[in-house]
């Protein structure tokens, strides 16, 4: 079941290949692996594309398809999950790794009177640059572990449960 649900969103690596800005690429996206939608593939991609987008970093996507093709993780579930972290979540997500950041170097968050201009955004980023970055690292390994196991746990019951209802 896991298996047909992504095969089914997917898209068509042959496709892909024949798009004229996709050619240059057409040796990579026949390796093996990246394609493949097994559970290690899948669980793989997961971590990968979790990691990538707690990453306070530009380009995501591209260290996201970089690192699938280097692990045979699953191309396009690794790049779909760096979406996590999109215009709209972002905010959200810097605040609460610069939160638990400060909380593992034991300071206080700093509640900054918020002016748009760049002299503030710099003067405000050398007082939280670390905290900041120790919880975007913390939360980007605890977010890909979990989305690796729970991806793993899940697959392997539905494939028991289908098992078994195959058996009656």
């Amino acid at each position: 079941m896991p298996r047909k649900f992504f095969k089914k969103i997917s898209p068509n690596p042959h496709k892909l290949v024949q798009h004229k800005s996709m050619r240059w690429l057409s040796d990579a996206m026949h390796k093996p692996g990246i394609w493949g939608y097994k559970r290690t593939n899948v669980s793989h991609a997961f971590a990968i594309g979790i990691f990538c987008s707690m990453l306070p970093i530009p380009f995501q996507m591209v260290l996201a398809a970089y690192l699938a093709f280097r692990l045979a993780a699953n191309l396009p579930i690794a790049i779909a999950l760096v979406w996590i972290s999109n215009p709209f979540t972002i905010p959200a997500i810097y605040f609460f790794q610069y939160k638990l950041g400060s909380i593992i170097f034991g300071d206080r968050v700093a509640d900054p009177d918020f002016e748009l201009s760049v002299h503030w955004f710099y003067q405000q980023l050398a007082a939280i640059w670390q905290p900041f970055l120790l919880g975007a690292f913390i939360c980007a390994l605890v977010g890909s572990l979990l989305g690796y196991v729970i991806v793993n746990r899940f697959w392997v019951w539905k494939v028991r449960k289908t098992w078994r209802i195959r058996k009656k």
